[in-house]
């Protein structure tokens, strides 16, 4: 028979746990993992990049092995959403829609109370959603502006529409290019160092 998971623990167990660690419910293998889990999950709140979390939460749990740090910080995750792995957009979503949703309900009802109520529901869905903006942005702005990039070379600028740039031919991006960099070719080594640096 197996035993169940934490995640499965029920929410007044783990709570009594809290308040009271002398007089645990929990069972020893269950409270040592809470421990380490809650550990992981300030551990990834200073250190969201999981390979640095990892060799951290080792560090403080020496007997662990590396698939168990790892384990520890997915079960956190799961368990203790933190600033870097809070879902916001279902959070959004959710929020509407619940907002929506008593509406509709107060709608169906009909009573002065509930008028009141569907008032406040669309002042709180203004707050979420944001008032309509006075000039809605315009999709075809780029297209009534010049972008130029600037190329200096030797102490020599020259202004190059970008809107040319992409209907030049290939060898004429070539020399472009060419005189850009001075006409050296860069080898793979010099690429490699570049990627390295």
């Amino acid at each position: 028979m197996s035993r169940p998971a934490l995640e499965e623990t029920k929410y007044e167990m783990i709570k009594a746990h809290v308040l009271d660690p002398d007089n645990s419910p929990l069972s020893p293998e269950k409270h040592e993992l809470l421990e380490r889990v809650i550990s992981a999950s300030k551990v990834l709140d200073k250190n969201p990049i999981q390979k640095q979390a990892v060799a951290i939460h080792q560090q403080k749990y020496a007997d662990i092995s590396r698939a168990q740090a790892y384990e520890d910080l997915r079960l956190a995750v799961r368990l203790f959403n933190t600033l870097h792995t809070f879902d916001y957009d279902l959070w959004f979503n959710w929020l509407i829609n619940d907002i929506v949703q008593n509406i509709l309900i107060c709608r169906n009802t009909r009573s002065e109370k509930d008028r009141r109520i569907i008032a406040i529901e669309h002042a709180n869905l203004i707050k979420v959603i944001g008032e309509k903006p006075e000039e809605l942005p315009d999709p075809k702005r780029t297209e009534k502006h010049q972008f130029y990039i600037l190329i200096q070379n030797n102490n020599q600028q020259v202004k190059v529409d970008l809107n040319n740039l992409k209907d030049l031919p290939t060898a004429a991006l070539q020399e472009l290019s060419r005189a850009i960099y001075g006409g050296n070719e860069i080898t793979e080594a010099d690429a490699e160092e570049l990627m390295q640096s």
